[in-house]
């Protein structure tokens, strides 16, 4: 997970505070459960003497039996009813049933193209694998529809029969609904290797160590300092691709950081804004330069970089105002106007040209969603077919930054491209706006700035200076109900005119937006005016909780005049977002998915494919 880092703080973590640790990957079938089920079990001990895991055995432990096969465990289930709790089989749908006979014991649904048209589906998800009574089970997953198929009856698993393949004792009884008790079970680690590896434990706090087997490996606290340094140097004997990237338009570094969080490395970074580098410069030790990419020379010299550095990746968000929304609405009037010609519009297949000289292997564009109207469509398909003509195949979709754990309503296009046959890795969802019960719901702005809202965090955390509004503008702000828009109209009299302009306050500015602490914000934009109202605070977002909405961290920091770090934070892609997409591409790039195997578990679990 995250490429052993988050292995490396739990072990870090314990060693800090006195333990030293014994790990092990541990296959539960080698203990009588009847699942290829492997899990990473850690050992903690204050004492110095070895620790070994339990020798393999397939004996029971007290009411917990061991079993040698899914049938060994489920065939005396197969005619009893209700008496034997957790025992209730779903109620599945004609064309389910269709499907599941046509799964021979131990095999998968057969390929669309060999099913009856109207019960044709993609072969995927252990929803649609039958279990055979002479094998092991694969991994009981949990959800409601993950339970794989009876090895003889055309249903899926009862709770009780995944209980049983868990090793759970048929007293042993799962509460609320299926879907909530599929979840308890399939989270569950098994009994019985929980009660081997106890006895273990049990003997070793005795003095009376098992002659087991040894653990992959221990940690001791007085060798922590070299541990560290072990796993700092750990990447390089990894089998795992190290991937490179360079990062164009750069801005202050969101999608650097996002993928310096994944494990990539940065091979450079370029923008055109002198602030926006020198925050970039600040917060990330990444090669970096100064140069207006609409220059043809400038051009040439970094896709020579790019390209000699062997970097794999380029990413990047060219600037979009040619054909934003609001950009379109200053040449409303202007029908001669044409997107193509416009400077900053070049940027975006300088960005392009780069790509193809430097020959890199993938590369992820990011841009505003108004792009894909840009010009009837047709500035997308002049960019996706110039690619395609350097031999590059392509994806693009509008994403919302939310789905991916950013506590913000942002959509974003976003393209991907590949000269390899590998699949192209759009991620699922990880969160949503209206969750199912196993789901995660979006996260919101009170999960992420509530901490920040007591005066004494103002000198805790760089770029949290709060706003000096006016007395009026603050008791402005005082009458916008939180999560709404102001409304001009309930304000009194002394209210209704700005006092800068002496014009009628507006109703659609994002100043005059109050952010709820239940929802996600609205999207952050650039800006030194543009930053919404704190939810229920009467003034604006500081640039840190505006940083905390975009996922940048604490230690991030945004350099110059107010409105250049508000325009840092608004143009900035959200670093969590960056993350997931650098660790799927990693993903892809380590299994060597192709984009022909659509279909397998491992790509329909993690990857986001039009047909799911």
């Amino acid at each position: 997970m995250f490429e052993g880092r988050y292995f490396k703080q739990v072990v870090l973590a314990f060693l800090k505070i006195g333990y030293n640790l014994h790990f092990s990957l541990v296959d539960s079938s080698l203990y009588g459960v009847p699942q290829k089920r492997e899990r990473v079990i850690i050992i903690g001990t204050r004492s110095n003497a070895p620790f070994f895991f339990p020798p393999h055995s397939s004996t029971s432990v007290g009411s917990l039996k061991a079993y040698s096969n899914v049938g060994d465990a489920i065939n005396d289930l197969e005619n009893k009813g209700e008496e034997i709790p957790n025992h209730i089989a779903l109620s599945h749908s004609d064309k389910v049933i269709r499907r599941y006979q046509l799964i021979p014991e131990g095999g998968k649904l057969p390929k669309p193209e060999d099913m009856p048209q109207d019960i044709r589906r993609k072969n995927f998800g252990t929803t649609y694998v039958r279990l055979h009574r002479q094998k092991l089970s694969p991994t009981i997953v949990p959800g409601n529809n993950a339970l794989p198929v009876h090895p003889v009856l055309n249903r899926s698993l009862t709770p009780r029969e995944a209980a049983r393949l868990q090793t759970f004792p048929d007293n042993f009884i799962f509460m609320g609904d299926r879907r909530s008790q599929c979840i308890q079970i399939g989270n569950a680690v098994p009994p019985l290797l929980s009660a081997k590896i106890a006895e273990a434990v049990i003997n070793y706090l005795d003095g009376n160590p098992l002659c087991g087997i040894a653990p992959e490996r221990s940690f001791y606290v007085q060798d922590s300092e070299v541990i560290k340094s072990d796993f700092k140097n750990s990447k390089s004997k990894s089998s795992r691709a190290s991937m490179k990237f360079a990062d164009l338009f750069c801005g202050v570094g969101g999608f650097s950081q996002g993928l310096k969080q994944a494990g990539l490395e940065c091979t450079l970074a370029v923008d055109f804004n002198e602030f926006a580098l020198k925050a970039y410069q600040e917060n990330l030790s990444h090669p970096t330069k100064l140069l207006d990419l609409s220059t043809s020379e400038n051009q040439e010299e970094v896709a020579r970089i790019i390209r000699e550095s062997n970097t794999d990746l380029i990413v990047g968000g060219p600037p979009c105002q040619g054909f934003s929304i609001f950009g379109n609405r200053r040449f409303v009037n202007t029908k001669s106007h044409d997107l193509t010609k416009d400077k900053r519009n070049d940027l975006v297949f300088a960005y392009a040209y780069i790509v193809v000289q430097s020959k890199v292997k993938w590369f992820i564009m990011e841009n505003v969603p108004g792009i894909l109207s840009a010009h009837n469509g047709e500035y997308v398909k002049s960019i996706t077919e110039y690619f395609s003509a350097n031999g590059y195949r392509t994806e693009f979709r509008i994403i919302n930054a939310a789905d991916y754990g950013a506590p913000q309503l942002r959509k974003r296009f976003i393209l991907i491209g590949t000269s390899t046959d590998l699949t192209i890795p759009f991620p699922k969802p990880k969160f949503f706006e209206s969750p199912a019960s196993w789901q995660k719901p979006y996260r919101t702005v009170g999960q992420v700035i509530t901490d920040l809202s007591d005066s004494s965090t103002y000198t805790k955390y760089p770029n949290h200076i709060p706003p000096k509004h006016s007395e009026t503008v603050k008791e402005r702000f005082s009458y916008i109900p939180e999560g709404k828009k102001m409304d001009a109209s309930i304000l009194p009299e002394h209210l209704k005119l700005g006092t800068k302009t002496g014009k009628p306050v507006s109703n659609f500015s994002h100043v005059f937006m109050r952010l709820h602490r239940d929802k996600p914000s609205c999207t952050i934009v650039p800006g030194h005016n543009a930053l919404p109202v704190h939810p229920f605070l009467n003034r604006t977002l500081t640039i840190r909780e505006a940083a905390r909405i975009q996922t940048f961290p604490d230690n991030f920091v945004f350099v110059g005049p107010i409105i250049n770090q508000c325009l840092q934070v608004g143009n900035a892609f959200p670093p969590i977002v960056a993350q997931t997409f650098a660790e799927r591409l990693r993903t892809v790039v380590n299994m060597g998915l192709k984009a022909s195997s659509s279909s397998s578990i491992a790509n329909y679990s993690m990857l986001d494919h039009p047909f799911n």
